[in-house]
């Protein structure tokens, strides 16, 4: 009986990480799949770098050896009854700081003549997030100059991207063909987790964080989008920040310096799927919970006009019967643990673009769902272009 409540419970763990997992890329229809280049699946597992594996354990032993806190202190609690005490809890909840104090992340500020500055912030949505291309297509197509660009999870991948000089149309194409996805998820995942046990036993002494793959192949993969000359965020054309939650105080984080590909992947690494991402003294993850929609990192920049993208799915009133499936459940708590996050962060745009992405999934998506976002992109910036105009005329 014993072994078959485990087998029963890593079924049930295999399924609920399977519908997970889809939450960053698109799925892709069977025609597409088969024409995929060979090539793409031939690449191996790329294991964890040394560098990567000395920093994990170097960060496990320190955490070993901090001292212990008084337990008198540890379980006195906490009591905030002041206005400055609340207002000061409650702004940490919208804290994004910066990954380097060293690095001045800031736009310089706009001379008396020239034209405002605009940053703009995209949020994650896995399948959603195609719809950042249309906004930033339009963006494009209007004359609209981006300043500074803020991402998180598939906003992270798309405008980092886009902020290294690489086309819309490039960028499209590897989400409709299924081969951003294949690179973030090499594998299926129920096998994955059955045969993550043995990885330990045939690798007794490698110290690494915990995740079914490493990410170190979609990190190679978003290396190969890049122009040759521009592997570091410092080289993108237009600056960039990638916000992602370090596991080690819970906060989130613009990394604004250092390998632009490594940024991205940290941004968008799911927990549990793949391998949380070192980077110096942090451990980085998708910055969801912290900072979905990351208006207060766009607006820390300085500039004068923030835009954010909002792709979340309305929370309207559901029938109960979509709660009889485990995907629907799951999707209508992710729906709304995002909804919570990023009201928190809507006071610090200017102009907030919400895309019609309702119907579309975080966990799951299809070709389809992905044509339908970049259009819903396009469609409410246009709508938003005659306010954003007024704006930089204001300025």
């Amino acid at each position: 009986m014993v072994v078959i409540f485990r087998f029963l419970n890593t079924f049930l763990c295999a399924i609920f990480l399977s519908v997970l997992c889809n939450a960053v890329c698109l799925a892709e229809d069977s025609e597409t799949a088969a024409q995929r280049s060979k090539d793409t699946h031939a690449i191996d597992e790329i294991t964890p770098t040394k560098a990567v594996e000395n920093e994990a354990q170097r960060q496990i032993e320190e955490s070993l050896e901090e001292p212990e806190e008084d337990a008198a202190a540890l379980n006195s609690g906490k009591v905030m009854s002041t206005t400055k005490e609340k207002a000061a809890a409650s702004g940490e909840s919208t804290f994004i700081g910066k990954d380097d104090s060293t690095v001045n992340a800031k736009l310089a500020k706009t001379k008396k003549g020239k034209r405002p500055s605009v940053a703009l912030a995209l949020g994650g949505g896995g399948a959603r997030g195609a719809a950042h291309i249309g906004v930033l297509r339009v963006l494009s197509e209007a004359g609209i100059k981006i300043d500074y660009i803020v991402g998180n999870s598939m906003g992270a991948i798309v405008g980092g991207l886009y902020a290294a000089g690489v086309p819309l149309d490039r960028i499209e194409a590897m989400i409709l063909d299924g081969s951003l996805r294949k690179a973030y998820k090499p594998g299926m995942v129920p096998p994955a987790i059955l045969l993550n046990p043995f990885e330990k036993l045939l690798h007794p002494f490698r110290k690494h964080y915990a995740g079914l793959w490493s990410g170190k192949k979609f990190g190679k993969f978003l290396e190969k989008q890049l122009p040759e000359n521009v592997q570091n965020i410092e080289d993108t054309p237009i600056p960039f920040s990638a916000v992602a939650t370090n596991l080690l105080d819970g906060k989130a984080y613009r990394i604004s310096d250092g390998k632009l590909s490594t940024a991205m992947r940290a941004s968008s690494s799911i927990p549990g799927i793949l391998q949380p991402v070192a980077i110096g003294d942090k451990v980085y993850v998708d910055g969801a919970v912290r900072a979905n929609m990351p208006a207060s990192g766009a607006r820390d920049t300085g500039a004068d006009i923030v835009v954010a993208v909002l792709v979340d799915n309305p929370l309207k009133i559901l029938p109960a019967i979509e709660f009889r499936s485990l995907s629907g459940i799951l999707g209508r708590m992710t729906d709304v643990m995002l909804a919570v996050a990023d009201a928190r962060q809507l006071p610090f745009a200017d102009i907030i673009i919400n895309p019609d992405v309702s119907g579309i999934g975080v966990v799951n998506g299809t070709r389809e769902d992905a044509k339908r976002a970049i259009l819903a992109g396009e469609t409410a910036t246009r709508k938003a272009l005659p306010e954003i105009k007024k704006r930089l005329l204001r300025h």
